[in-house]
Formats: structure tokens, C-alpha cells, sequence
């Protein structure tokens, strides 16, 4: 009773909390809860960890960790963290509100008594969808590591639905009835790529060759329902299934392949071509929960019938121009040059797959000064006598629309070193979330090789405002 006492009065404080807050907004910690009901509140526990396998977060570490997200995002990469089971919202076993059982769970994890971490429908062992018999089910007091992505929930940091497991339990690591990960093949090179058997045991890496054949694709959300071994149907054009062998139809041994809108899609997806049924592929991406398996995502880069499909890595964009998508693609070979960031904040600017790349100097409600630039790889416009660049991009949170115009800056180079600023066409009259399409003269540029974009965000301690980028070309 008193534990149902002391939820209600978290989420009364909590609901509380948000609706009284401005711009972002702003992160909270469960209250600190004595787990054994008296008066004295356990002593906190400092942050510790790196995030790795071998050394994960502690919940103090990954709350500090997961602090610096703004509302939406979702982290890039799988992070690693331990702890203490303190409550169970739903176990592996329970029944959803339809009645379906989907073998994943929600509950919070605690170092000590101090702090608490929200981990949502995360899966079981070896990111595996629970059924009767792979082991016990969650108790209160578990030792647990889990392994996904983090998020800021409307102000709630959590794991990302769907994209996180129990990589441990009391010790633990594998599933009762489980198979034995399989041994490594290859080094995920194009010249020595992972086979799919490998690729699904790393479940997460980035800028790999993954090679395999084109089974099928998958429709609705369910992977295990949605697994499609054929080209005939309603075919879904957004992605493939890739197995080690061509006669495949065993799902839990394929990978779900996301392909991004253009290039890639046009050429392998089996709506509008399949003939790709059962050919095998060579495939350039990052190893990334697809379809809430581990699959292949933000691939770039095929070769196919011995022809390459998309931007190989390392070459030049063909056709004298430059895209970039960064909401399918994520940052892909831009880099970061910070010129002023602050210590409390991990990265200005940061990939979010539901929007693109992301720069705010706002964290843990205060503004920070801060001055950074995202920087194009090298693409060549010889031969071209006009040159115009498109950004597809929203700006919230800066002081208005004339400041945003001097703090979310276009320029372009050829040398790296000596940058123009581009100036930018059709802002629109009031800040918010909405895209709007821009575009910017770069003429001055036309046939000339070695160009370079970049994207350059300014914050102050007094605001600092929040700018996405879900694409950026040079036509």
C-alpha cells in the first residue's frame, strides 16, 4: 500500500514539475524513495562508469549521462548500465492491454535507494522477445545490466521503446533454450565483410560491410509476424530481409535492413525490383535495432550484380553535386569542430533519427555559450557553371528569427580553413518545430573541386536555441 502511496505521489510531482516548465523541458530524477519506508534517505551514490560492457554505468552515471538530451531525442549508440531491480511495472510475462504478451518489460532500476532509472519494454536476454520457459522473470532486488539507447521522454529520461535488453540478470547473460552466439566471421571490411550470422552477435556497430542475400522484407511493425519470404504481395519498399542463404525462411536468422529514401531504396528494394529476390548483396551501414531486432540501418552503399548502388565510402558523390540526408543517413562522414563547448555538455550537436542532426548548448535547464561547426566531407562541382545548396531544416528556441539568422549559420570553403557565409532564402515569420525548405546561392563555387559545407551553431549563456538539420544538397 504504502509503495502505491509513494508512486501516485511521484507522478503527481512530476506531472507538477512539467507543466510549470519553459522552452525544453527540463529533465527530472524520481524523488529519493526509502526503500525500507523509514524517515532517512540513503546516502546518494556518485556517477560511475563509461557506458561500455565492461564497464557500465552506474543509474547515478547513466542519469548523468542521459541528462544532456533535449525532449525527443533518442541517444545514438547502446549504452551499458547496472543495477538493482527496485519496482516492476510489467513483467516478461504479462499480458499488454490488448491482451497480447510481446515477452518485454518496464520497471526501474536503482543503485541504492537514491536514484531511480526507468527501463520501457525492454526485451529478455540476448535481445530476445520472452516466451514461456527461457529463464525467471524479473524480481525486485535483480542484479541487472541492460544494453540500449537512452531518450528524454517529455522530461522522463528512459531506454528507448523496444530498443534496449537485459543483457544480464543475477549474471546471467543468455536465455534458457538459447543458441550459443555464434563465432565472428570476418571483420566487417569491405574485403572481409560480417556474414548475417555475425552481424546479428555484434547487434550494434557502426560504418560496417555486412554481406548476405535478399530474402524477403517485412510488413507492419511485428518482425516475427511481419516476415515476408518472397517478392510478391504488398511489398514493402522501405526495407529488405537479408539472410545467409538465399533459401532462408527462418526469421530469428535474418536481418531487417532499413533503406533510406533514395539511391539505395530505388535500387535494391524488391517493390520495384524483384528480380533481387534470393541475389546476394554487399551492403555499407551501422548494425543498429531494426524492427526491435538487431538489424542494419543507414545504409549508404550496395553492390549488387557487380554494381554499386549509392555513394561507395571514400568516393565522390557522382554527377558534380552533394547530398546529404541526415534523418535516414545520420551524420554519415560530416565531422564536428567545436570552437566553445562547454564541459557539462557530452556534444553540441548530436544525431536523433526522427529529425536529423541536432544542435542545442541548452542542458539540464541552463543555457550555455558555445560555438561549433558540422563539416561536409570534400565533393566536387567541376563542371558546373551554377550551384545552388537546399537545406531542409527548424529552429526553436533562440531569442527570435533575426538572432536564429546569425547564430545557425551556412558557410562553404575549398580550402577548410577560409569559410563564406551563404546567405540563406525564405525564413519563416515565428520559431518552431516545423521544417522549412531554404536555399542559397553558391555560384561563386561552380566548377571548382574540394568543396566543403559546413554548418555552424552559436549559443549564449543568456540563450541558447535549438537547430535541425534533416537534409542538406548542393544541385
Amino acid at each position: 500500500m504504502k509503495k502505491i502511496f509513494y508512486s501516485m505521489f511521484v507522478f503527481a510531482m512530476a506531472a507538477m514539475t512539467l507543466t510549470s516548465c519553459e522552452d525544453v523541458p527540463m529533465p527530472y530524477d524520481t524523488p529519493v524513495i526509502n526503500p525500507d519506508g523509514g524517515d532517512d534517505t540513503p546516502e546518494a551514490v556518485a556517477p560511475a562508469g563509461t557506458g561500455t560492457l565492461a564497464d557500465p554505468y552506474n543509474i547515478s552515471g547513466v542519469i548523468e549521462f542521459a541528462k544532456s538530451l533535449q525532449q525527443g531525442q533518442v541517444t545514438d549508440k547502446d549504452v551499458y548500465f547496472k543495477g538493482k531491480v527496485s519496482e516492476i511495472r510489467g513483467n516478461f510475462d504479462e499480458k499488454s492491454n490488448n491482451g497480447q504478451k510481446y515477452g518485454n518489460a518496464t520497471f526501474y532500476l536503482t543503485d541504492n535507494g537514491s536514484n531511480t532509472f526507468y527501463v520501457y519494454r525492454a526485451k529478455y536476454l540476448e535481445n530476445k522477445a520472452y516466451t514461456e520457459g527461457m529463464g525467471p522473470l524479473l524480481a525486485e532486488d535483480d542484479e541487472v545490466i541492460v544494453c540500449g539507447k537512452l531518450t528524454n521522454y517529455n522530461g522522463t529520461l528512459e531506454t528507448d521503446q523496444n530498443n534496449a535488453y537485459v543483457y544480464s540478470l543475477n549474471g546471467v547473460t543468455k536465455a534458457e533454450g538459447g543458441s550459443t552466439p555464434p563465432v565472428v566471421e570476418g571483420k566487417g571490411t569491405e574485403s572481409d565483410p560480417y556474414d548475417v550470422a555475425s552481424a546479428i552477435a555484434k547487434a550494434s556497430q557502426e560504418k560496417v560491410f555486412v554481406k548476405g542475400y535478399i530474402v524477403g522484407y517485412v510488413t507492419g511493425q511485428v518482425f516475427a509476424e511481419g516476415a515476408t519470404f518472397s517478392a510478391s504481395g504488398e511489398v514493402s519498399a522501405t526495407n529488405l530481409l537479408l539472410a545467409a542463404s538465399a533459401n532462408e525462411t527462418d526469421a530469428s536468422k535474418c536481418m531487417p535492413v532499413q533503406l533510406p529514401a533514395g539511391t539505395v531504396r530505388t535500387g535494391l528494394n524488391l517493390k520495384d525490383n524483384p528480380g533481387n529476390l534470393k541475389k546476394e548483396v554487399l551492403l555499407y551501414g551501422d548494425i543498429a535495432t531494426y524492427f526491435g531486432v538487431p538489424g542494419f540501418k543507414n545504409t549508404s552503399y550496395a553492390k549488387i550484380d557487380g554494381k554499386d548502388v549509392g555513394t561507395k565510402p571514400g568516393d565522390t558523390p557522382s554527377g558534380g553535386a552533394y547530398s546529404m540526408d541526415f534523418k535516414s543517413k545520420g551524420q554519415g562522414e560530416w565531422t564536428i569542430s567545436d570552437k566553445t563547448k562547454p564541459t557539462e555538455i557530452a556534444s553540441i550537436w548530436k544525431y536523433d533519427s526522427r529529425y536529423g542532426m541536432v544542435a542545442t548548448a541548452y542542458a539540464s535547464s541552463t543555457n550555455y555559450d558555445s560555438e561549433s561547426m558540422l563539416i561536409s566531407p570534400k565533393f566536387n562541382l567541376t563542371g558546373m557553371t551554377k550551384a545552388t545548396l537546399k537545406i531542409r531544416h527548424a529552429i526553436n528556441h533562440f531569442t527570435d528569427i533575426d538572432t536564429a539568422k546569425k547564430q545557425a549559420l551556412v558557410l562553404a570553403s575549398t580550402d577548410g580553413t577560409n569559410w563564406t557565409e551563404l546567405t540563406l532564402s525564405n525564413w519563416p515569420t515565428s520559431l518552431g518545430w516545423t521544417f522549412f525548405d531554404a536555399t542559397a546561392d553558391m555560384t561563386s563555387f561552380a566548377g571548382k573541386n574540394n568543396v566543403q559545407i559546413a554548418l555552424k551553431y552559436i549559443s549564449t549563456a543568456t540563450k541558447a536555441g535549438t537547430w535541425e538539420i534533416e537534409s542538406v544538397s548542393v544541385e
